[in-house]
């Protein structure tokens, strides 16, 4: 009997977790932009720099086979010298990595938000909150929403989509695969520096010079012809 209700509770567990202090607004990936674009403060330049070391730890392991195992090998270095390169450089990374991690605290927090009327347990809210109370008063998000951001999109495979817009290099979440640009404004202007419309420019003005002569030269031939 004791090991059947251990079991239904073990489910129970199962479904809970402890949310963090991030609330679900429709402006999240929004604040995230504007946070990395405009931190200044240490704690959040170095939000910065671990989203490019993990971005960097995603391009060299992404072309690693599922298989192979994610370590330094010492053997490599005599029978496969590239191949402990790589995997030298990504243990460097991610030492790197979890050094700046570590410099970020999380407080457990819980508080009872709704009496049960004397029938039914108390019902309870339990997160994590960011233990610094320093603030960034021109950003809507703080340096520990925008790394449990980062970390959210970890899980869910979506970190590639924060990348830097080929134009003005501001950070952007790409909101669709291939999105380069951060905003139309940018993709337009970007698409003016192109061979392909340097190409279609000069092709433009040569038709527009010679329609311009065509239109000139016939004006001169009839004033020639009524003198």
């Amino acid at each position: 009997m004791s090991e059947g209700r251990d079991e239904a509770g073990r489910k129970r567990l199962e479904k809970v977790h402890i949310t963090d202090s991030l609330l679900p607004t429709g402006s999240l990936f929004e604040d995230l932009e504007d946070f990395l674009n405009r931190a200044k403060k240490p704690n959040g330049k170095r939000i910065v720099t671990i989203l490019e070391r993990m971005l960097e730890l995603e391009r060299l392991t992404s072309p690693i086979p599922p298989e192979e195992p994610m370590i330094a090998a010492l053997e490599w270095k005599r029978t496969d010298p590239k191949k402990y390169e790589i995997h030298w450089e990504i243990e460097k990374q991610r030492a790197f990595l979890r050094r700046e991690l570590s410099k970020y605290r999380f407080t457990p927090r819980a508080e009872v938000v709704m009496g049960g009327r004397g029938r039914a347990p108390c019902e309870w809210a339990a997160w994590w909150r960011w233990s610094s109370g320093r603030h960034e008063k021109h950003v809507r998000m703080d340096a520990g929403e925008a790394l449990q951001m980062l970390l959210k999109l970890v899980q869910i495979g979506y970190l590639n989509r924060l990348r830097h817009c080929l134009q003005c290099d501001r950070w952007l979440y790409a909101r669709f695969r291939h999105q380069e640009y951060c905003s139309v404004k940018c993709q337009q202007k970007h698409y003016t520096k192109t061979p392909e419309f340097k190409a279609h420019r000069r092709q433009y003005m040569r038709q527009r010079y010679q329609r311009q002569m065509g239109s000139l030269f016939p004006r001169q031939r009839r004033t020639r012809a009524s003198k």
